[in-house]
C-alpha cells in the first residue's frame, strides 16, 4: 500500500512537471477531469486504493511516452548545430541555453561594436585554416618569388592571409584590448565614476573564470580522448612513418590509466594558467592554448589601465596609453600589451567620432586597409628574402627583441583601425554578415577545438584517402588533403557549435552567477552593506 501510495504521488509530480507540453484547451480539460476524478474518488471511499493504483498505471503508461520524446528532442537539440534548428524545442525539460540563437539574433539589429565579433570570427576561421593546411603544403609558408619556384598565387600578399597566424593572433588581441574598454571608457567620458567601478570589478572579478574554464574543459576532454585511443593512431602512423611531410605538431602524452591521464592534464593546464609567468607556454595537450593566459594578463593591464587613468583629461589618457603601448612593442618586447592597449586607444576614438557624429570616409580607408592586410601577409619563413617584404624587413627597429611579431602587430592595429572607423555599409560590412556573426559566436570555442580535430582525426582522414587517391601525384595529394579537409572542417564546425552553446555560454552564465552569489548586497541610498 505504500509503495502504491508513493506512486501516486510520483505521478502527480510528473503530470506537475509535463504540464507545460500540453496544449492549453488540452490542460484545461485535464484538469477539469482531474478535478471529476477526484471528487468521483473522494466519494467512493471503498474503492479508493484501488483507484489510485488504477490511475498511477494509467498515467505512468501516459507520460512515458511524452517522456521519451521530449528526451529525444532534447538529444536531437544537443546534437544538431545551432544554423540548422528552425526553432527553439518547447519543453521545459530542456535547459534555457542559447536555443534559436540564430532567429533570436535576426530578431534585433546589431550592436555597433558587431563588425568585431564579425572580424575576430574571420581571423580565428582563418588561424584553423592555417593549422591545417601547413602540415600538408609547407612550401605554403615562404612567400611568393622566395624561390624561383614559389609562384603559386596562394602565395600573394593578401590572398595567402589563411597562412598568416601570427598576424590573426594580433588581431585577436587588438579587439580584446578594444572590447574590454569599449565601456569603461564610455563610463569614464560620461563621468558615471560609480558605474565604471562597478563594470572594472565586474571584468576583472569573471575574466578568470571566462577564459581558463573553458580551457580546462577541452584540455581535459583531451585527456579523456587520449585514453579512448583518438591520438594513438596519428601517433603511430604520422609520426613514425613520416606521411606528414609538413610542419607537425608535438603528440599529447599518451600515459597509462585514466586517473593518471586526468591528473596529468589537469596540471599541465595549472601550469599553463599561471598568471605570474610572462613568457608563453605551449602545453602538450594543444599548443594553441599559449595565447589564453596573454589573454589574461593583458586584460588585467587594461584594467588597471584604465582605472588609473579614469579621472585624467580623455587626451592625456590617450597620449599616455599610446607612449605605453609603443615602449612596449619597441623597447620592453611586450608586443602582446601593445597590442592591447591600442586596442584601448582605437576605443575610444571611435567613441570620440560618434560623440562627434562623424562618419569615416570609406574611400580613403581601403588604402589603409589594403597597407594592413599587405603587412599581415608577411610570411613567417625569411621575410627578409621575400620580394615585396625585404624593405619593411631591413627597416624592423633593432630594439625590438622579436622581430617576426613587429610587422604584424603594427598590421593588427592598421587593419583594426580602418574598420572601426569605416561605416556599417562600408568596410564593416563584410563582417556583419550572417556567417561572419556566427563565426563570430563560435570563434573562442573554434579556436579551442580545431587544433584536437586536426591532430587526432585530420592525420587520419587524410592518409586514408591517400590510399585511394595516392600521393604520388600532385593530382591525388591534392585530392586527399581535400578529401580528410571536408570531413575535418565539418567536425570542427559540429563540435565548435555544441562546445559553444554548452560550454561557452555556460561558463558565461556560471561567471556571473559565482559574481552575483559572492557580491556584497548594497540596499538604499545611504548604501548599507548586507550580507558582507
Amino acid at each position: 500500500m505504500k509503495l502504491m501510495m508513493l506512486l501516486h504521488d510520483t505521478t502527480k509530480w510528473l503530470q506537475s512537471t509535463l504540464s507545460g507540453l500540453a496544449r492549453p484547451s488540452t490542460s484545461r480539460a485535464a484538469s477539469a477531469d482531474h478535478n471529476r476524478s477526484h471528487s468521483t474518488l473522494s466519494i467512493t471511499s471503498t474503492t479508493a486504493n484501488e483507484g489510485k493504483s488504477l490511475l498511477s498505471a494509467s498515467s505512468v503508461l501516459t507520460i512515458a511516452p511524452t517522456i521519451a520524446r521530449h528526451s529525444f528532442r532534447a538529444c536531437v537539440h544537443f546534437i544538431v548545430p545551432s544554423f540548422l534548428q528552425p526553432s527553439a524545442p518547447s519543453t521545459p525539460i530542456l535547459p534555457a541555453n542559447h536555443t534559436s540563437s540564430s532567429r533570436a539574433s535576426r530578431s534585433h539589429s546589431l550592436s555597433s561594436t558587431a563588425y568585431l565579433d564579425g572580424l575576430r570570427g574571420t581571423a580565428a576561421f582563418l588561424v584553423f585554416i592555417y593549422h591545417f593546411v601547413y602540415g600538408y603544403f609547407p612550401t605554403l609558408e615562404a612567400g611568393f618569388g622566395y624561390r624561383p619556384t614559389d609562384i603559386n598565387p596562394l602565395q600573394l600578399p593578401i590572398i595567402r592571409l589563411y597562412m598568416c597566424g601570427a598576424s590573426m593572433v594580433s588581431i585577436f588581441f587588438v579587439i580584446s584590448g578594444y572590447v574590454l574598454s569599449y565601456k569603461s571608457i564610455t563610463l569614464i567620458r560620461r563621468r558615471e565614476h560609480s558605474s565604471l567601478l562597478s563594470t572594472l570589478s565586474s571584468s576583472t572579478f569573471r575574466r578568470a573564470i571566462r577564459l581558463f574554464l573553458p580551457t580546462l574543459i577541452s584540455v581535459l576532454s583531451i585527456a579523456a580522448l587520449i585514453q579512448c585511443g583518438a591520438f594513438t593512431w596519428a601517433w603511430k602512423h604520422a609520426r613514425y612513418k613520416k606521411e606528414i611531410l609538413g610542419w607537425r605538431e608535438q603528440d599529447p602524452p599518451i600515459l597509462t590509466g585514466f586517473s593518471r591521464q586526468m591528473k596529468d592534464a589537469f596540471w599541465a593546464w595549472a601550469r599553463m594558467s599561471n598568471p605570474f609567468i610572462w613568457k608563453e607556454y605551449f602545453i602538450t595537450y594543444d599548443p594553441h592554448l599559449w595565447t589564453i593566459p596573454v589573454e589574461f594578463r593583458c586584460s588585467m593591464v587594461v584594467f588597471l589601465s584604465l582605472l588609473g587613468l579614469s579621472r585624467v583629461k580623455s587626451w592625456v589618457r590617450l597620449t599616455t596609453l599610446s607612449i605605453i603601448a609603443f615602449t612596449c612593442l619597441f623597447h620592453l618586447g611586450r608586443w602582446d600589451v601593445c597590442l592591447f592597449l591600442s586596442g584601448s586607444v582605437l576605443a575610444e576614438l571611435t567613441i570620440i567620432r560618434s560623440e562627434k557624429k562623424s562618419k569615416g570616409n570609406n574611400y580613403i580607408l581601403v588604402p589603409v586597409l589594403l597597407l594592413g592586410l599587405f603587412l599581415a601577409s608577411q610570411p613567417a619563413h625569411e621575410p627578409g628574402k621575400t620580394p615585396g617584404y625585404r624593405v619593411i624587413t631591413y627597416y624592423t627597429p633593432k630594439s625590438v627583441s622579436e622581430k617576426a611579431r613587429f610587422w604584424p602587430s603594427i598590421a593588427a592595429i592598421i587593419i583594426v583601425f580602418a574598420v572601426s572607423s569605416s561605416t556599417p555599409k562600408g568596410l564593416q560590412r563584410p563582417f556583419t554578415t550572417g556567417f561572419a556573426q556566427y563565426l563570430g559566436k563560435i570563434s573562442y570555442a573554434l579556436y579551442l577545438v580545431h587544433g584536437p580535430v586536426c591532430r587526432s582525426l585530420g592525420y587520419w582522414s587524410v592518409i586514408k584517402t591517400w590510399e585511394y587517391t595516392g600521393r604520388t601525384t600532385p593530382v591525388g595529394y591534392i585530392s586527399g588533403v581535400l578529401g580528410g579537409g571536408i570531413l575535418v572542417f565539418a567536425t570542427v564546425f559540429w563540435v565548435s557549435d555544441i562546445f559553444w552553446r554548452v560550454v561557452d555560454v555556460g561558463c558565461v552564465k556560471l561567471a556571473r552567477w559565482v559574481e552575483n552569489t559572492c557580491l556584497v548586497k548594497v540596499e538604499g541610498p545611504g548604501e548599507k552593506v548586507v550580507n558582507a
